[in-house]
């Protein structure tokens, strides 16, 4: 049995938490002590944060500036006793990596997107000097080998790739090809910078133009929902887009739809995109950099990938399920077997016999 301490951004609904919240459950399930340091630095677009399950400690970060929280969380790893400590995204990790060389004790970073894009990649001194930090971590736990080959060579050799696992709630859903709607659906949060809706409103308008009797449908919150509506409008498809709001179930909400569609120019591995496939919609995907995507997607086997920023090709993608149903019936029932390539447990094994060897070393 291991303590293992946790520090995070928030406990919200997003990617990288729900990934936490995964990890700190399973490892909880298998009798390792748990304890999570909330930083809530990052607010959520729900306004509310997850609930952990009994046993799992969670401390609130009450100080502000990171001097004082280096001084709090080193007081939180020493009465928690922590035999590792894990960073999820890049101020924890920069936490985790000194509070634990302040204590002598091993610490994970944790890489959740795309590193070029969020932070670090983007050059100058103090980005710099936390990727110098960062680098000297104990271990890495990266989403693809794209995000590995960002960081430093010593940290590639003593870190590990270990993808998303696939998130189930009961059973998985599955719709026939035959019986499902004429919609385009997508799943995530209203933010521009990284999920284009920008070229999916314009791959969609193309699409469109030579299929009318499909619509859009965009399930999500952000802080650029209102900017994507007046898109809607200024393209002249108002009537043909549909905001559905938030899901907490998106596999039942989705999987009766007629193909999945994501236009991110980057992501770690994209959830949204695996619960699509789980549930045998046929999916279009830009190849958005670290090379999630890639790592899910075989072109024109379980699903379509199209280059970045690429409105055109990816009105081409959508065409080619639309006139080709034999197509789209291969994509989205070979797409299903996500559900065994990245099944929790598989990757909950992973981040175990990782984080024990760790702590052993």
């Amino acid at each position: 049995m291991a303590n293992i301490l946790f520090i995070t951004d928030s406990l919200g609904f997003g990617g990288a938490a729900k990934m936490l919240s995964f990890v700190a459950e399973e490892l909880h399930a298998r009798n390792h002590r748990i304890c999570i340091a909330n930083l809530s630095r990052t607010a959520d677009v729900t306004g509310q944060e997850r609930q952990m399950s009994d046993g799992i400690l969670v401390k609130k970060i009450s100080s502000s500036g990171i001097k004082s929280n280096i001084f709090e969380l080193r007081d939180i790893a020493k009465e928690f006793s922590a035999d590792i400590i894990i960073g999820f995204t890049e101020i924890p990790n920069v936490l985790a990596k000194i509070v634990g060389m302040l204590l002598g004790i091993p610490s994970i970073m944790s890489e959740r997107g795309d590193p070029v894009q969020t932070g670090l990649g983007k050059g100058g001194l103090k980005n710099w000097l936390v990727l110098q930090l960062i680098n000297r971590s104990k271990g890495g736990v990266f989403q693809t080998e794209g995000a590995k080959e960002f960081y430093g060579k010593g940290l590639q050799k003593r870190g590990m790739v270990i993808p998303n696992p696939i998130f189930i709630n009961g059973e998985v859903p599955f719709v026939a090809y035959e019986a499902r709607e004429k919609s385009v659906v997508s799943v995530g949060r209203l933010d521009n910078f990284q999920k284009r809706y920008d070229v999916m409103l314009d791959a969609f308008a193309l699409f469109s133009a030579q299929h009318p009797e499909y619509v859009l449908k965009l399930y999500g919150r952000g802080n650029d929902e209102e900017q994507i509506k007046a898109w809607v409008e200024e393209r002249g498809i108002a009537d043909k887009v549909r905001f559905m709001g938030l899901t907490k179930q998106p596999m039942q909400d989705t999987c009766g739809d007629g193909m999945f569609l994501i236009t991110s120019d980057f992501e770690g591995i994209s959830n949204s995109l695996l619960e699509a496939m789980a549930a045998g919609l046929p999916c279009v995907s830009t190849d958005h950099t670290p090379g999630g995507a890639r790592l899910l997607i075989q072109d024109h086997e379980n699903g379509l990938l199209a280059p970045i920023a690429d409105a055109p090709a990816l009105a081409r993608a959508m065409c080619e399920y639309a006139e080709d149903p034999e197509l789209a019936r291969k994509c989205g029932e070979s797409a299903r077997d996500v559900v065994n390539r990245f099944a929790p447990d598989r990757i909950i094994d992973m981040w175990e016999s990782y984080v024990l060897s760790l702590i052993k070393a």
